[in-house]
């Protein structure tokens, strides 16, 4: 393989690696909240719709509110995080300051720092989580599913 080859090859198997990263099931149209993956990305989908999920929950409160049970754990969810994520974020940049001074003092107090932010946003991150898994089975729970039952599963 010559020297121009092989960054062509790289960048091929990155670009199928990604490319590769999604599912073919589709849930059945339902007032439900189910979860899929959408070209490498998670997403909601109700009512045969998909909405995106991203880094800050999506818009799973308005996907609720009919279950108005479900509406409290969604916002709690939203709320947690905008606050986990940025907080995270900023963490893991603090983390990488402070290796870069850690030659003086002042680098392994901000070298600390960024680890405590870290924890932080990964404890908001993961209440923020637990509350969207709760908020969506809160609405499962309580919605009234018009569409027919799937019936048993096939024999082997």
């Amino acid at each position: 393989m010559n020297g121009r080859s092989q960054p062509l090859c790289i960048l091929t198997i990155a670009l199928l690696t990604g490319s590769a990263c999604g599912t073919a099931y589709h849930p059945r149209p339902s007032a439900r909240v189910s979860l899929a993956i959408r070209h490498g990305g998670p997403v909601y989908v109700k009512s045969a719709l998909d909405f995106s999920i991203g880094p800050l929950g999506g818009p799973l409160e308005p996907l609720v509110t009919d279950v108005p049970a479900a509406v409290e754990p969604a916002r709690r969810a939203r709320h947690q995080l905008s606050i986990g994520v940025p907080v995270y974020m900023g963490g893991i940049a603090t983390v990488i300051v402070g290796v870069a001074l850690s030659w003086s003092p002042l680098g392994w107090v901000v070298f600390g720092a960024g680890l405590a932010s870290t924890g932080t946003g990964l404890g908001f991150m993961g209440a923020g989580v637990t509350n969207a898994v709760d908020a969506i089975n809160i609405h499962n729970d309580g919605v009234t599913d018009t569409a027919a039952p799937a019936g048993p599963p096939p024999s082997p």
